[in-house]
């Protein structure tokens, strides 16, 4: 097949029509979610593509200027020693039983923490320290003395002192009584040697004030303990006394009699009670039923009795039926009757007395055990006065015993720890020597520079992005103009022309599709050629098929019929729009349909250029009455294709688009040809391509991609709104720029060529 040879698409057969096809209705409630939709990650992941260079320029700074600072600072080494600092048994707590005093303990243990923290870094600490290693004659801390010779001794060793409590840290671990006192510096040795001088000195001077306590300890020690032994004496004698008073000789309840008869008549009373209300039910029971109560008929002897009366009255009824009244079995028989009934109903009256006298004796029983408990309580509320002045002064001759014992205990333990002299601070880990710098920290400086370069960079990128108002994909076609997509086209920029380079390699590695400088050697469809008609020269290209879908997507674009008129406009110069209409025409043309190509344009005509014509006589001559229509009307070299070019260019283009000439011109040409393909100027800014799109069947607006900004594309969309507006066509999508293209030319190249074998125009 030729290069000029492309296939017919198959479309309806055509009707001249009597009305203008509805294109099909806008949901506005369609484009309204797609303005809120967010992005998905092939997006955001096509964004830091496609600004790559501002990701890899925004890391690289900030890892290089980390890097830079980094490799620059001195060199600082870090020694630590492990101190555990334990409390001296808390002079509150009284006994280890005691609540509150613990409470009390645990509060004064962290105030004892913080206080030994805060004695670490103290001033005299530090001053000892200097002392005790002679820091003053060390290079680090002689060069102060030697910058100012003029200040005093006193004045230089504060400021020494100071110097070194700046690099002094102590670090408390949660949860134990451990410490970690850590000393920096950029000597090593110096390092180790101070922080292993801290935990010394520490240690020393918590012995000295643990023995300068103890004297002052012991004294009040003995004063207190014998103001407690007098209190000890005094309320043991007013409890004796008391007791003598009152006949208290047991101490504990459970031993006094009083009390212990009062608990079992309590029991006693509450246990007839409980029987004086079974049985006054039971006896109520028989009162109201008589025999019938459940307790008689369930009785075993009457239930028995009354078994055997009715198998007797049975067998009575049965003689009765054989023998006449004075017969002697019939006699005998009754007499057994006879005998069996007056058992029941003297066994019913004893059961009735029974129940009679188990209540009367329970309410009896009730009855004393109530007067007894009544005056039991009474001697029990007379003991109870006693026991609780008793119990008073119990107390408090147990609680001064309690002191008096506790301040004993101290006043032993202080004197054996007077003698000891020990200390509640150990060194767990001594300071070692640093084997590398603490600071800088060089790993995780570059780390840290890398995360946040690399996120600095992608916030960079997606700030561009957002800030960006050009039309970037499909997506935002759609929502800027409110509008269907019919299709993208690739690279077919205002002047016609295009470079799409691409190698071989690509075609196997998708990804190269975006990396645009992977793509800059090799072959292309149309080596920077001519594009204005690439449909009828390059019929295999990737251009021509996606000007057949915009061509597919126009024709099934309107219910009933195609679409005859059609007017192509875009919202700013240089969207590539009268390269779209020439390709267009071309298009409906090898499709044997008869078309025209009017070039509306008459501001900036452009499509006598593509066709190597002159623009005079054209479309101006026609409608000022210079040309006739033959005149106009010229033939092309692609069959079933003519063209009306624009002509001279008027003064008022906008007067003669919206004239009555040029309403009968497109009647004449709906009766000539089959498809008026129509280019217009740009919409923003003249008013020619909204006088047209009253006249036309269908309007095709074209936005450029990543340059037509969306608000340009929403205005668009609103000065058309009148007019059938089939879609609109996103031009000048390139390889790498935009994800739905650069899987099209994948695609595109991957299978298509395939099924052609592959013959491309050089």
């Amino acid at each position: 097949m030729s290069n000029h040879e492309q296939p017919p698409m198959v479309m309806p057969p055509y009707h001249s029509p009597v009305a203008r096809p509805s294109p099909p209705p806008m949901d506005s409630d369609y484009y309204s979610e797609m303005s809120h939709r967010g992005r998905d990650l092939q997006e955001y992941l096509h964004i830091l593509l496609k600004r790559k260079w501002w990701v890899i320029g925004t890391f690289l700074g900030v890892f290089l200027a980390v890097a830079l600072y980094t490799f620059s600072q001195t060199p600082i080494y870090r020694a630590a020693t492990t101190l555990q600092i334990t409390q001296d048994n808390p002079g509150s707590q009284v006994t280890a039983d005691d609540k509150l005093s613990r409470l009390i303990g645990s509060d004064n243990l962290e105030k004892f923490q913080q206080t030994q923290y805060k004695i670490l870094e103290s001033f005299s600490l530090a001053q000892r320290v200097l002392q005790a290693l002679n820091l003053k004659e060390n290079p680090y801390f002689r060069s102060m003395r030697e910058r100012n010779p003029e200040k005093p001794e006193s004045e230089i060793e504060e400021t020494m002192v100071n110097l070194l409590l700046a690099d002094i840290e102590v670090t408390p671990v949660k949860n134990s009584y451990l410490v970690e006192a850590a000393f920096k510096s950029p000597d090593k040795f110096l390092a180790q040697r101070v922080v292993n001088a801290i935990a010394d000195e520490y240690m020393y001077l918590s012995i000295d004030r643990r023995n300068e306590s103890f004297a002052l300890v012991r004294k009040w020690l003995d004063k207190q303990l014998q103001e407690m032994a007098a209190k000890v004496q005094e309320a043991q004698k007013k409890l004796y006394k008391f007791g003598q008073k009152t006949d208290i000789y047991t101490l504990e309840d459970k031993d006094n009699v009083v009390v212990q008869k009062f608990i079992d008549l309590s029991s006693l009373l509450t246990k007839a009670q409980a029987e004086k209300i079974a049985k006054e039910a039971q006896f109520n029971q028989i009162k109201e039923k008589g025999p019938n109560a459940p307790l008689i008929v369930n009785h075993p002897l009457v239930a028995q009795l009354r078994q055997h009366l009715v198998a007797q009255q049975a067998k009575v009824s049965a003689l009765q039926k054989v023998f006449r009244g004075e017969h002697p079995d019939l006699l005998a028989e009754r007499a057994k009757l006879a005998e069996l009934q007056g058992r029941l109903q003297a066994e019913v009256q004893r059961l009735q007395e029974s129940v009679k006298a188990d209540y009367e004796a329970a309410n009896r029983t009730e009855n004393l055990l109530s007067e007894s408990f009544t005056a039991q309580k009474g001697q029990m509320a007379k003991l109870q006065d006693n026991l609780t002045d008793f119990q008073i002064l119990k107390r408090d001759a147990q609680t001064n015993e309690q002191l008096y014992q506790a301040l004993l205990a101290r006043v032993k333990e202080a004197n054996i720890a007077g003698t000891m002299v020990p200390s509640n601070v150990a060194v767990i880990d001594p300071g070692r020597l640093p084997d590398k710098p603490f600071k800088p920290k060089t790993k995780r400086n570059l780390v840290l520079a890398a995360v946040l370069g690399l996120t600095l960079g992608i916030g960079m990128a997606l700030l561009l992005e957002h800030l960006d108002d050009s039309i970037q994909s499909v997506d935002d076609l759609e929502r800027a103009c409110s509008l269907p997509s019919l299709g993208l086209v690739p690279l077919l920029s205002t002047n016609g022309r295009m470079s799409l380079s691409r190698s071989k390699k690509s075609e196997v590695l998708g990804i190269r599709r975006y990396f645009p400088y992977l793509q800059r050697s090799g072959r292309s469809d149309a080596e920077a050629g001519d594009m204005d008609l690439v449909v009828y020269n390059q019929p295999q290209s990737m251009v021509s098929e996606a000007i057949h879908h915009v061509y597919s997507s126009i024709m099934l674009s309107a219910s009933g019929r195609p679409p005859r008129a059609i007017m192509v406009t875009s919202p700013n110069p240089g969207d590539g729009k009268t390269t779209l209409v020439s390709n267009l025409a071309s298009c409906y043309a090898l499709n044997e349909r008869q078309v025209v190509l009017v070039d509306c344009d008459l501001r900036k005509p452009r499509l006598h250029k593509i066709f190597h014509l002159d623009s005079q006589p054209g479309l101006s001559n026609y409608l000022t009455g210079s040309a006739a229509l033959e005149e106009i009307l010229r033939p092309t070299d692609i069959p079933s294709l003519k063209i009306i070019t624009a002509g001279a260019k008027p003064p008022n283009p906008a007067n003669l688009l919206n004239s009555e000439t040029f309403k009968e011109l497109l009647t004449l040409l709906r009766e000539r040809f089959q498809h008026i393909i129509i280019d217009t100027p740009p919409l923003l800014g003249f008013a020619d391509a909204r006088f047209v799109s009253a006249l036309v069947d269908g309007v095709l607006l074209v936005a450029r991609h990543n340059i037509t900004p969306k608000s340009a594309g929403h205005l668009a969309h609103q000065l058309l709104t009148p007019a059938p507006v089939l879609g609109a066509v996103l031009n000048c999508v390139g390889y790498y720029g935009h994800p739905y293209g650069g899987y099209y030319y994948h695609y595109h190249y991957k299978y298509y060529s395939k099924y052609y074998g592959d013959q491309r125009t050089d």
